[in-house]
């Protein structure tokens, strides 16, 4: 299958994000979220830390904190990450066939997601479309899910509405009638990763957000609270495993549907280094 000619797909929401598009090269990283890999023709090869057996399969599913080594080769592969708080991931979870070394392996309906994403490889949809083709492809059983506490999300929110800032922990701790030893451990139950991690993880949402709507990369590095955009393209490269300009830059041609303000409720269609259209309400 070839790769679209916008040479990748790239849409940003709040709570999860879609790749779509062909890696240069194999994909070594530490997940900072849940992530379903999906490759449309040809097998990857996936690789957990500290084993070294690879698994070959068209579709895997990470948890957050994982350190994982992926490559699709030059086949056209789909990375979504999932809610930070574990639903889509839990869903999912319970659709795999197999379990191997701590990844789970091989949805049961492979060929759905295969030819939906298929689909939109060829035709790009609205953000609001996809979305809800996410949400029809991921199963929805609230028996899998695990209520959260409202003190963590109190704090997620509270990272995203400060994102420039680098907020203690005995603050944000404070905020919320915590100690730091006890919030520190409610957040990683909930989201699998530290709170400094799952902060970077949000910086690197803001970014690309910034860069989609014509910002410079150190603009909107800084803005979104990194020291300056070698900072910026280190954190990318460490927890997506890919260079941003696989992504973000102009001689790539990648799309992008990100909101057309950061805090907005719009979609719109850029592409890297440009506007390019139109996209749709932001579910």
């Amino acid at each position: 299958m070839d790769a679209p000619l916008s040479g990748s797909l790239l849409y940003l929401w709040d709570r999860r994000t879609f790749f779509l598009g062909v890696l240069p090269e194999p994909r070594q990283a530490s997940q900072a979220a849940p992530m379903l890999a999906v490759s449309l023709d040809q097998p990857m090869r996936v690789q957990a830390e500290n084993c070294g057996v690879d698994i070959v399969c068209h579709s895997v599913l990470f948890r957050s904190g994982q350190q994982v080594c992926t490559d699709s080769g030059n086949g056209v592969i789909a990375l979504c990450y999932l809610d930070p708080f574990g639903q889509d991931y839990a869903n999912l979870a319970a659709v795999m066939t197999e379990v191997q070394d701590g990844m789970y392996v091989c949805l049961q309906e492979e060929q759905s997601f295969q030819g939906a994403f298929a689909d939109v490889l060829r035709d790009p949809p609205t953000p609001e479309a996809l979305y809800a083709l996410l949400d029809q492809l991921f199963p929805q059983d609230t028996a899998n899910q695990s209520p959260v506490d409202p003190r963590v999300e109190q704090v997620v929110q509270r990272i995203k509405s400060s994102v420039a800032d680098n907020l203690s922990l005995t603050e944000l701790a404070g905020e919320v009638g915590l100690s730091v030893p006890r919030l520190v451990q409610l957040f990683k139950k909930h989201l699998g990763v530290p709170i400094r991690r799952y902060r970077q993880w949000h910086r690197l949402y803001v970014t690309a957000v910034g860069v989609a709507q014509g910002n410079s990369l150190t603009e909107a590095s800084i803005a979104a609270g990194f020291t300056d955009s070698s900072h910026f393209s280190n954190t990318f490269r460490t927890m997506l495993g890919m260079k941003p300009s696989t992504v973000l830059s102009h001689r790539h041609r990648g799309c992008i549907f990100a909101p057309a303000r950061p805090m907005g409720h719009r979609h719109e269609q850029y592409r890297a280094g440009g506007r390019a259209g139109s996209g749709a309400p932001d579910p």
